[in-house]
């Protein structure tokens, strides 16, 4: 009975999964990079994913901070963990779409050291809100990184990077695999949250 409840449960996840594959899959290649753009979708949907997972752990922050509610600090720790996973598979993913595209990967490039420097501060949040007992400040810890990660991606310049792949793309079958794999990607963490969701 316990093996059929976890089948049912986990078959959410697995689901969507298989339908990112199919996505990318059957998504049009890009001129320039060829079959590269596939992989590329993959990482700018997972990076946008964990972006937005910030930003809503950061306005709970805000809320967490104001109220001192254990119950809403509970929520920050388990929606910061899903978008830290999340960001870190984008920065992953975004490495192996360098080799794959460019033929190597540039470790000094903007961008690159921007999404590192959002996951360095990230973790230390994370690691922060694990050991501190003051439940407003884990909320403005969250609402900082919200703000740290804002800031600090739209402004690293672009030298390698595009501008931005799905809105400049002339391709409507381009943007819509971006905006696909983004929405798949946030299903699956708000599945993530809720399955690790605080039990009390």
């Amino acid at each position: 009975m316990l093996t059929k409840k976890l089948t049912q449960i986990w078959i959410i996840p697995l689901a969507l999964l298989l339908l990112m594959a199919l996505l990318v899959w059957r998504a049009p290649v890009e001129r320039s990079l060829g079959q590269g753009i596939k992989i590329v979708y993959v990482h700018v949907g997972l990076i946008w994913a964990g972006m937005l997972g910030f930003v809503v752990n950061g306005l709970l922050g805000l809320v967490t901070a104001v109220t001192n509610n254990k119950k809403l600090a509970d929520w920050l720790h388990i929606i910061g963990l899903v978008s830290l996973v999340v960001f870190v598979v984008s920065v992953i993913v975004s490495l192996v779409a360098e080799q794959v595209n460019w033929g190597a990967v540039f470790w000094q490039e903007p961008r690159n050291t921007a999404v590192f420097s959002v996951t360095a501060v990230a973790i230390i949040v994370l690691v922060l809100n694990s050991w501190l007992p003051w439940r407003r400040v884990q909320g403005l810890l969250a609402a900082g990184l919200a703000v740290f990660a804002i800031l600090t991606l739209p402004a690293a310049p672009m030298v390698m990077h595009p501008e931005n792949p799905a809105r400049t793309s002339s391709s409507m079958g381009i943007q819509y695999a971006f905006y696909g794999v983004f929405l798949l990607a946030v299903m699956i963490s708000i599945w993530a949250v809720w399955y690790w969701r605080p039990k009390n």
